[in-house]
């Protein structure tokens, strides 16, 4: 993602990704083979915005839980989302660093992170 945008000077918007590739959650399109989902890429940074439609049917997100080998049991938050109701919904993400790193120009993302990030910091 990031060297695909540096081939011009503007952002690319990428989307309808390979299923093969993205989360389990994202919504199918009719083909089975990819999903709804979206990325702008921006020269020398990568992808800025990415966002998908959610899986809105329980069972076809069982379905993608079991055809991607995950337990069940570590999704039951989630899944309880689906099970007791849900509506057709997406969600998409701005990368606050990689704006900065956009609008500024510096190369290295360590350079714009405001505050540190350990793994085992945060709790869930």
């Amino acid at each position: 993602e990031k060297a695909f945008p540096d081939e011009g000077p503007v952002p690319t918007i990428v989307y309808n990704y390979p299923k093969k590739i993205k989360a389990f959650y994202m919504k199918a399109n009719d083909d089975g083979k990819t999903v709804q989902a979206m990325d702008i890429l921006v020269p020398g940074v990568g992808e800025l915005v990415g966002g998908s439609v959610r899986e809105d049917d329980l069972g076809r997100l069982d379905a993608a839980i079991d055809i991607n080998n995950l337990d069940r049991e570590s999704y039951w938050w989630y899944r309880q989302l689906r099970q007791y109701g849900s509506v057709p919904h997406a969600g998409f993400g701005l990368g606050f660093e990689r704006l900065i790193l956009f609008s500024t120009g510096i190369e290295n993302i360590r350079d714009v992170i405001p505050f540190p990030r350990y793994p085992g910091h945060a709790e869930f």
